[in-house]
């Protein structure tokens, strides 16, 4: 774990991880008393109070698939640059960057998953390695943006016009591919790899368009717990404006940011901005908590250990504690209100 956590202080830095402190110390005092943002913040509060918690949990299973998901398709961009690493092994280095992109503003977890994930790489310049293997999965992700847009168009839920952004990252990764067949940078060995083998780009993209599958089932649970009109559809557009929204991570998780671009991307489409904003407020509670859980889970599983045995001990009292604490949530939120 020291190496680990000596990699998170080297990508974000002490004056990061000070700004994130402030950071949340002021959002958890605005979550305690939510009426100091607002009347409208108060009464997206109180929605959530009526939010049926079963469709919140599928939210919650929504989210893991995603998280999961976004793992496996870093595993196999690294493994298009001569990378091996096992799908545990990838899902625990992911996970830390989660765990920081959700603490620390800026994304500063994507800086981390390419400092950790490189390690695996034989090369010698594997930090640009790992660095072009990120952007093409950006470039893969645009694909599945693209053609969840074009469904969402088709079903009248969203305009065109995102298309054109993604319509021109793909153009872009397609000739950086094609470049790349001419030159031996290391910032290109992804997109060298996937000029050679096009079979890598659509696993790539079949991972991908699993993770947003897992983002569109968490939101369309969150619609129906808040019992929104056509929560499917609400869900196409919530996707593509929180991918927009990602651009600008100007605070821990997008906090804030992730849900007045909910709330007005509902609004847009006829609902009220305070269920619209209550639906951003629990979409990003969800997301934010299972970030965290896997998040903390995959520095227990990437800590060192004196010994097999220990290491098998932490874990299985690692993973019991972690049962336990699920199923008493669960319960609590579910079972009790029931009986």
């Amino acid at each position: 774990m020291n190496s680990t956590l000596a990699q998170i202080h080297a990508r974000t830095g002490r004056r990061g991880l000070a700004a994130a402190i402030l950071i949340l110390l002021a959002l958890l005092t605005a979550v305690a008393t939510p009426q100091i943002l607002g009347s409208r913040v108060a009464e997206a509060f109180g929605a959530l109070e009526s939010a049926d918690p079963i469709w919140l949990w599928l939210a919650g299973l929504g989210f893991a698939v995603s998280v999961l998901a976004a793992a496996g398709s870093w595993r196999c961009a690294i493994g298009l640059c001569g990378g091996r690493l096992s799908v545990t092994d990838a899902c625990a280095r992911y996970g830390v960057g989660s765990l920081v992109n959700t603490l620390v503003p800026f994304r500063a977890g994507d800086a981390v998953r390419i400092g950790l994930f490189s390690r695996v790489l034989p090369t010698e310049k594997r930090l640009w390695t790992t660095g072009g293997a990120f952007a093409a999965l950006g470039a893969a992700r645009a694909v599945v943006l693209g053609a969840l847009v074009v469904a969402g168009y088709l079903a009248g839920a969203v305009p065109l016009w995102p298309l054109l952004i993604a319509v021109g990252l793909v153009a872009a990764a397609v000739v950086v591919a094609i470049v790349s067949r001419r030159t031996s940078a290391h910032l290109l060995d992804a997109f060298r790899s996937l000029a050679a083998e096009p079979a890598g780009a659509l696993r790539l993209v079949a991972w991908l368009a699993l993770s947003t599958s897992g983002r569109l089932l968490a939101a369309t649970a969150v619609g129906a717990a808040l019992d929104l009109p056509h929560p499917l559809a609400a869900a196409i557009v919530i996707i593509p404006a929180l991918d927009i929204a990602g651009l600008i991570p100007l605070t821990p998780g997008n906090l804030g940011i992730t849900s007045a671009a909910i709330a007005v991307a509902l609004q847009a489409q006829g609902m009220s901005f305070t269920h619209g904003l209550a639906a951003g407020i629990a979409f990003h509670a969800i997301e934010t908590a299972v970030g965290l859980m896997l998040g903390i889970a995959s520095l227990t599983w990437m800590a060192p250990y004196p010994s097999p045995a220990a290491r098998r001990v932490a874990l299985l009292a690692g993973a019991a504690g972690w049962a336990l604490g699920i199923a008493g949530a669960f319960g609590a939120t579910v079972l009790v209100p029931l009986v």
